[in-house]
């Protein structure tokens, strides 16, 4: 057995505070409850590398509620850094491959590019032939080829106002189809924890991250739309509009963007002072 290190008593501090033991801890991070216990105990020996060491204890952080960067600094010394082994061979098998695969490009290419040119000079020879035949002709083309762009406006013009009547219909199908615009009014705010009022005819919640970030979604009864971990540039969208009272958990306000309706929600509590913010929406339905 290894002695608890300080990160690791508050790690497990925090995940007994929410009662959650490994096991629900594992379902929720998808990270094996051995190395949930050995980051626990300082034990990082077993991990598969550096790098996962620093990732697993953020997603651990991240799952309890705490802020991941702050315990990075706070406990930098019991923390190993990641560090990229073997790169130097890595890059030199990289770049022989890459150059190999260049040589095979340019024999593939080449007879490609000769037969190309023997293509070009017989349609110049082919060219100059047609070319001393029909200089004798070319009034008479220039008469018809002048009557057939002619006819050819014609029709253009006639056909504009059948299509623009078609495109009138689908860009009011569009308008119709985007969302309401929504009117979102904070009734309060207390530490990480907020309550917003919207009204319109329907919600429609978007949330986009840019890094990791915990989500949770949930309406006034309990029921989860979802409740797990998103990482950078993942997005979902919930059609919440049958709900009247709505809670958004965001782990991490830095890494995502919340909109309502399509509009972009300003979060009632500066992210810097709160990068986990609860946030209680009431909807009412115009």
């Amino acid at each position: 057995m290894f002695p608890l290190t300080e990160l690791g008593k508050r790690l497990k501090e925090a995940r007994e505070q929410r009662n959650m033991s490994l096991d629900d801890l594992q379902e929720i991070t998808k990270i094996q409850k051995r190395y949930l216990i050995a980051i626990e105990q300082g034990n990082y020996v077993i991990m598969p590398g550096k790098f996962y060491v620093r990732a697993f204890i953020r997603q651990y952080a991240e799952a309890v509620g705490l802020d991941p960067d702050e315990l990075f600094e706070q406990y930098a010394n019991e923390i190993p850094n990641a560090q990229q082994e073997e790169l130097p061979g890595e890059l030199s098998r990289v770049k022989s491959r890459q150059l190999s695969e260049q040589g095979e490009k340019v024999l593939d290419i080449l007879p490609k590019i000769l037969i190309g040119t023997l293509a070009v000079g017989v349609a110049v020879v082919l060219w100059f032939f047609f070319q001393s035949r029909t200089v004798d002709e070319q009034p008479q083309e220039q008469v018809i080829n002048e009557k057939t762009e002619f006819e050819q406006s014609e029709q253009v013009n006639e056909q504009q106002p059948e299509k623009q009547n078609e495109q009138q219909p689908e860009k009011e199908k569009e308008q119709q189809e985007q969302p309401s615009a929504a009117m979102v009014k904070v009734v309060d705010t207390n530490g990480r924890k907020s309550t917003l009022e919207v009204m319109a005819e329907q919600l429609i919640i978007d949330i986009a991250t840019k890094g990791d970030a915990w989500i949770e979604v949930k309406n006034g009864k309990g029921k989860a739309f979802t409740r797990k971990m998103m990482y950078a540039n993942q997005a979902e969208t919930f059609d919440l509009t049958n709900e009247t009272e709505v809670l958004l958990v965001i782990g991490q306000t830095l890494n995502t963007e919340v909109k309502i309706n399509g509009q972009t929600l300003q979060y009632p509590v500066n992210p810097s002072d709160h990068v986990r913010q609860d946030i209680t929406i009431i909807y009412k339905k115009q």
